[in-house]
């Protein structure tokens, strides 16, 4: 006997094996979330840390003028939102560990990305803006023709061959990078530091940590607090007439 398949029932069979793969992957990515916002609460009941599962605090819209809050999603896809949302004090410092999720854009597809986050709130701060991450070799290769520059520092050379260290106000940032935060720094696994005012972030781009690295991770981070700390901050007046030096002193070529 032959089996006969009616042609009206192809594109039928196909939309039911297209629904139930669809919805494989949903229930798939759903698992996964549960999963980590489970191994997240359980992480931050180990810290000592309080947890929300979702942003009550807005950190989206607060940290936006941060470059990984712009530059690291495509604008025309909609706002990245943060999750599994840590929180606790680090010698009377306001600190954050979460997970941030945007997408982008990779050829004709769409990817969601997902990282691991720390966040420093800090009102006796008054940092300079910067931003820190592992140099790489088209850093050099700029460095070397003379198209970019960064803020390197001759008495820690393997800190200055190790990250690319760029700001505003350099000598306030030179300040700001004591000897014995670039000590710690040049000791540890490469990732990015961003600081402006008294908001301090720090994460590694596209890595979304695990219950181990995440512990890892915010350890670290609450000794770059305590390091900045103990440097203690410039008072917002003196960093506004160091902002106005810096915009006198520049020249113009035409």
């Amino acid at each position: 006997m032959t089996l006969t398949i009616l042609p009206w029932l192809i594109p039928t069979i196909f939309s039911v094996f297209a629904f139930g793969f669809a919805s494989s992957v949903l229930w798939y990515k759903h698992k996964a979330a549960k999963a980590r916002t489970a191994m997240m609460q359980a992480l931050a009941q180990t810290l000592g840390l309080t947890f929300q599962e979702k942003d009550t605090f807005g950190l989206v819209q607060q940290l936006k003028g941060f470059d990984l809050f712009q530059r690291e999603r495509s604008r025309w896809l909609g706002k990245g939102k943060v999750v599994n949302v840590m929180r606790g004090w680090v010698d009377q410092t306001d600190v954050y560990l979460f997970d941030y999720i945007y997408t982008v854009q990779a050829g004709n597809s769409r990817k969601q990305v997902a990282q691991t986050v720390f966040f420093a709130n800090e009102k006796t701060w008054s940092l300079s803006k910067f931003h820190l991450r592992p140099e790489n070799w088209w850093h050099k290769l700029k460095a070397k023709i003379g198209l970019d520059s960064d803020i390197n520092f001759e008495e820690n050379p393997e800190f200055s061959e190790k990250y690319w260290l760029e700001g505003e106000l350099e000598e306030l940032v030179r300040q700001q990078f004591t000897p014995a935060l670039q000590g710690f720094l040049a000791e540890r696994p490469p990732a990015h530091l961003e600081g402006n005012n008294y908001y301090l972030l720090a994460y590694k781009p596209r890595k979304k940590m695990d219950d181990r690295e995440a512990r890892v991770f915010f350890k670290h981070c609450c000794e770059i607090v305590r390091f900045l700390k103990e440097k203690g901050g410039v008072e917002l007046l003196d960093l506004a007439e160091m902002r106005k030096e810096g915009v006198a002193g520049q020249t113009h070529e035409y």
